[in-house]
């Protein structure tokens, strides 16, 4: 299977919803299973979630979406209108438990590849679909 997706949105936190559901639809339509698609979905839905959020830092801000399937591998990129973001987190004491900065986290978890470039404001998730051989397509390098 091979494909395309691609669309721009204003930096809305609604409409993090419905890129996250059209990522998902393509996943699916690349023949990716139920679970695989739930992950995808996740980890998608960070990197959404970080350019609507990002892309607000200007006024009318947006974020673009692009999914392309090639045989069993799937890349997202996403790119925001934002400043960027430092690659490096601050290093929080022990004693303090972080409220935000899990994203990159579950899109690890959930993801071949992540990569990152122009100060963040792209982000790009590959996911390989699990195959009979190794029962699991993911974990981030």
């Amino acid at each position: 299977m091979s494909g395309r997706y691609s669309a721009t949105y204003r930096s809305e936190p609604k409409n993090v919803a419905i890129a996250r559901s059209a990522v998902a639809n393509f996943a699916r339509s690349c023949g990716f299973d139920g679970r695989e698609v739930s992950e995808i979905e996740l980890a998608a839905g960070e990197a959404l979630s970080n350019a609507a959020e990002h892309g607000l830092q200007r006024d009318g801000g947006s974020f673009t979406v692009r999914c392309s399937c090639q045989g069993n591998e799937l890349v997202i990129e996403v790119r925001d209108t934002g400043r960027g973001f430092q690659q490096t987190a601050p290093v929080q004491p022990p004693d303090v438990i972080p409220s935000r900065g899990f994203g990159m986290t579950i899109m690890r978890a959930f993801m071949n590849t992540i990569t990152y470039s122009e100060n963040g404001t792209v982000v790009r998730l590959t996911r390989r679909r699990d195959t009979a051989e190794d029962g699991n397509g993911h974990g981030a390098t």
